[in-house]
């Protein structure tokens, strides 16, 4: 029997904890085991998890202490800590519709099948799905979380991740071959350049194996206020008003520059390992550079390498 660990992080989570365990506790198929981190809770999440663990005992595992002090980090810590098969990731304020987990895995099991009818040896592969957004009664905000932030569930070419990355980390689900290329990484890297664990995780699959998109909400995603990363959009004319705010104060193009900076110091990171595949480690090379090249060598660069965003791909290719 395949180990499958979800690694739930938590912190301060008491409000809407015990509703997010009750959703897992309740998928259609429990052929799982619960890992939780807590990063030094105050108030009474302590006590909602050990009543879980009581509850059982065989399958919900909690470590204390070695405080990571934000999501990235605790999830990351843990993805060393946890040895499985497969892995997904969980929030402690969201809620799990009942199919997910069976989901999520079925699709990634149908990737490693087709790895196998190929005659090849299994690869990373990792599946994300969709979320409704929802406010903190579980009141709909919008169907898809994806298209909520401005994203597309197809851009997955790691060129395309670096900068536009469509997938929410509660909703991945990944092979123990992908983990463990995430983690041989860590120790040589800055964390501080990696914008989230969700993006390393993504882009380190797409560059080395396979990426999945399950087009269909699967959880709720309950914006609370206090998200690490919540779901943040903006109307058309809210965009346009803020540009032209910008252009007004002259911090337009530095703004959009600093966006993609961080996009680039996000790929010099994923080229400080040495497995990569020469032809793309070569592309991130020269994207974590491309600064320092023309306009038009710019351009040309990010079309011939698919550097391409669901939205606002004009400005993009013009002034960085």
């Amino acid at each position: 029997m395949k180990d499958i660990a979800i690694l739930l992080a938590t912190f301060n989570g008491e409000k809407y904890l015990r509703q997010q365990l009750k959703s897992l506790f309740e998928q259609t198929s429990q052929d799982f085991r619960l890992v939780i981190h807590d990063d030094g809770s105050t108030d009474g999440t302590v006590d909602i998890i050990n009543e879980y663990r009581e509850k059982y005992p065989q399958r919900v595992e909690i470590f204390y202490g070695n405080s990571c002090g934000g999501a990235k980090e605790n999830f990351l810590w843990m993805l060393e800590k946890v040895e499985a098969d497969y892995y997904l990731l969980c929030d402690q304020d969201d809620v799990w519709l009942p199919e997910k987990f069976q989901r999520s895995f079925d699709a990634l099991k149908e990737i490693e099948d087709g790895f196998h009818v190929a005659q090849a040896e299994v690869q990373p592969a990792c599946v994300f799905t969709d979320m409704r957004v929802v406010d903190e009664e579980l009141n709909n905000i919008s169907d898809s979380f994806i298209r909520y932030i401005g994203r597309l569930p197809e851009n997955t070419a790691y060129t395309q991740i670096l900068i536009d990355n469509p997938a929410a980390g509660c909703t991945l689900c990944f092979n123990r071959q992908l983990r463990d290329l995430v983690v041989d990484l860590l120790p040589n890297i800055d964390l501080k350049y990696i914008p989230m664990h969700d993006a390393l995780i993504l882009e380190i699959a797409s560059i080395m194996g396979k990426v999945v998109a399950i087009d269909e909400p699967l959880a709720y995603y309950r914006q609370t206020g206090h998200n690490t990363m919540g779901a943040i959009t903006e109307t058309d004319s809210d965009k346009a008003s803020r540009n032209i705010e910008d252009l007004k104060q002259g911090s337009f193009l530095e703004k959009k520059k600093a966006f993609v900076n961080e996009s680039r110091a996000f790929a010099k990171e994923i080229t400080k390992a040495d497995w990569l595949p020469k032809d793309k480690k070569n592309v991130l090379i020269r994207f974590a550079n491309i600064g320092e090249k023309g306009k038009f060598k710019r351009m040309s660069f990010y079309s011939k390498n698919n550097f391409t965003r669901a939205h606002h791909n004009l400005w993009f290719r013009l002034w960085v």
